[in-house]
């Protein structure tokens, strides 16, 4: 219990101060949602009867029981099951919650009413405890039971790796309505999916990059706005930008620029540039203090020092290969950027972190 709860202070911080609460096993733990993930989910949905049929540890299960008057939690594992039995006094869920020892699709089948939602939180890895990239591998498979699930409920909500391609599954799960995509610490962590039975329109885009506390940094579009906007594109100025992990996932690199006001330096790049420092950026702001041909001879001039953080953008090496070609070394303050500009040729700048905005966005 001792090792458990040292490996979720930062994952469950309430939890961790709750005594009274039992810990499973080191599995359990490494899949269960974070406590602020689990808080901006159940924020999302709200009613009178939920189902989760994932259940595991009851983190999910615990948050809906937040804005949800009956939540049933759904787990096969009857160690699990019972553990979280025990909790429930611990986690002053009262009536409201209620557990549930069984396989979460077959109870599902066996129920006559619907639900207002339903939750699951798939298994994403095989037997071998290696990680999986289709929605077929995932278990339960949801390609499969979807139909199924979307008759028993007026909302499915579904958590789903953020390694799985995003339009795949829109076009494999029919009626998502949102995507939204938790990005916690600059690292983009999953991606919630919240389809509707008769839903029929696109699906809406939410970028959700964590500030502070239970604080959102929200940026929505949808990929009809992204397809049908032209984007404006430019050489490199003062200062360099990067969308937060979410946006780098979400995919809305024009409508971010055209709302913002900036251009993307290259269509593949990735990266914003202007003179103007634009403090309130949603991501990484970097101020460029130099920049040469993406050669070592440059680099040498550039650093020399010898000694960068290393970024590669569209240069056709990954940033540690850039980093060996241009015999770098890691650490400082200064950044090595490997970028290609609106003109297609590869360049590399000297840049440094602007601190104003890490603050915000990190």
């Amino acid at each position: 219990q001792v090792k458990a709860r040292q490996r979720i202070r930062k994952k469950l911080p309430s939890w961790f101060a709750n005594e009274d609460i039992e810990f499973p096993d080191t599995l359990p733990l490494e899949q269960c949602s974070s406590e602020l993930a689990a808080h901006y989910r159940a924020s999302l949905l709200s009613g009178e009867l939920l189902a989760d049929l994932t259940g595991g540890f009851g983190v999910d299960a615990a948050g809906f029981a937040r804005t949800f008057s009956k939540v049933y939690h759904v787990e096969q594992d009857e160690s699990l099951s019972n553990l979280v039995t025990r909790n429930i006094e611990a986690l002053d869920l009262g009536e409201k919650f209620e557990v549930i020892h069984a396989d979460g699709i077959r109870w599902l089948d066996s129920q006559e009413n619907g639900f207002d939602a339903l939750y699951l939180d798939p298994a994403r890895r095989d037997h071998r405890g290696l990680k999986v990239s289709s929605l077929e591998a995932c278990e339960p498979d949801l390609s499969r039971i979807w139909g199924n699930l979307l008759s028993k409920a007026k909302v499915v909500a579904v958590k789903l790796s953020p390694g799985l391609d995003i339009d795949a599954t829109l076009k494999e799960l029919p009626g998502i309505c949102e995507v939204h995509i938790l990005s916690i610490g600059n690292e983009c962590k999953e991606c919630c999916y919240l389809a509707r039975r008769d839903w029929k329109g696109g699906a809406r885009i939410v970028c959700a990059n964590h500030c502070r506390e239970f604080e959102w940094n929200c940026f929505e579009f949808s990929r009809e706005e992204e397809k049908s906007c032209e984007g404006s594109y430019g050489g490199f100025q003062r200062y360099l930008y990067e969308a937060n992990p979410s946006i780098m996932k979400g995919g809305g690199f024009k409508v971010l620029g055209d709302r913002i006001g900036i251009p993307l330096v290259h269509p593949r790049t990735r990266f914003y540039a202007s003179d103007q420092l634009i403090s309130d950026f949603p991501g990484r702001v970097f101020e460029i203090l130099g920049q040469g041909e993406l050669r070592r001879k440059s680099a040498s001039e550039l650093f020399p020092d010898r000694q960068a953080n290393v970024m590669a953008r569209n240069v056709g090496l990954s940033s540690e290969e850039l980093k060996n070609r241009l015999k770098l070394r890691d650490g400082g303050s200064l950044y090595a950027i490997g970028a290609m500009d609106v003109s297609g040729k590869r360049r590399l700048l000297k840049c440094i972190r602007v601190r104003e905005n890490a603050a915000v966005y990190e």
